[in-house]
């Protein structure tokens, strides 16, 4: 994913596999960070949804 590429949350979590609540939980611990708009809304850089993929996809796998 191109680093500059913003992704709403909806496509975030289509993304992810998770729910636009879980994203914020996510964002509110620290774990995702936002981008917010001039307007309020929140935004996802890509680069930071595909290594929290990433992320996910090694805690998916079990422990050798």
């Amino acid at each position: 994913m191109d680093p500059q590429i913003l992704l709403r949350p909806a496509e975030a979590g289509q993304v992810l596999g998770l729910s636009l609540r879980v994203l914020r939980r996510l964002a509110a611990s620290g774990h995702l960070v936002t981008v917010r708009t001039l307007g309020g809304h929140r935004r996802y850089r890509a680069d930071d949804i595909a290594a929290f993929q990433r992320w996910l996809g090694r805690q998916a796998q079990p422990h050798r």
